[in-house]
């Protein structure tokens, strides 16, 4: 690997996304890519229309290669991937027109951190939307995934416990010594 690596998160609401990038990325110094979705709807105060949907889902890719460009010795945690802005407009406008382009956007990443949803759920401020519809979020993600698992680096992140410390072991073991404990620069 030439370059640091881009991770991916993955999963519903309130399955552990934000707490495990940030945990990564505090670790391993690197740089949280936030969640161009939060923003539209702090910035609109509602949710977006399907409409709006490809819109968020490139916003959410520039500010991958926005950061890529001006952090390039820097691990890069997507929270979430793009992926995430393709699986809610299936699971919200029954509409998946966005699929192709995510999971050609999921082949830029060198490893995807599927949260799962077997932590208790919380609401974020701002979302209302429910258990329910995070396992319906997460039923879609186990098509999705199980579609690109032969050509991708996909590591479940499951349990209540460690779910950190867990989940930056399978990081190095699968890509290599960036995510070890205080690894700078990029992985050789």
């Amino acid at each position: 690997m030439s370059r640091p690596p881009r991770i991916a998160v993955l999963g519903g609401e309130s399955t552990g996304k934000t707490t495990l990038a940030t945990a990564l990325a505090a670790s391993m110094h690197g740089i949280v890519v936030t969640e161009a979705l939060r923003d539209f709807v702090t910035d609109h105060g509602r949710p977006p229309r399907r409409d709006e949907q490809h819109a968020i889902l490139r916003a959410q890719r520039q500010r991958e290669d926005q950061a890529a460009h001006e952090h390039p010795q820097a691990p890069l945690l997507c929270d979430p991937a793009t992926l995430m802005t393709a699986v809610y407009s299936q699971l919200y406008f029954d509409d998946g027109s966005l699929a192709d382009e995510a999971r050609r956007c999921a082949r830029d990443y060198d490893a995807l951190l599927w949260c799962r949803p077997d932590i208790p759920w919380t609401p974020d401020p701002g979302q209302h939307d429910g258990p329910e519809f995070r396992s319906r979020a997460d039923a879609i993600l186990d098509v999705w995934v199980r579609e690109l698992s032969p050509s991708q680096c996909i590591i479940e992140v499951t349990g209540t416990e460690d779910r950190i410390a867990r989940a930056q072991g399978l990081l190095a073991d699968r890509i290599g010594s960036a995510w070890e404990p205080g690894a700078t620069g990029p992985p050789t």
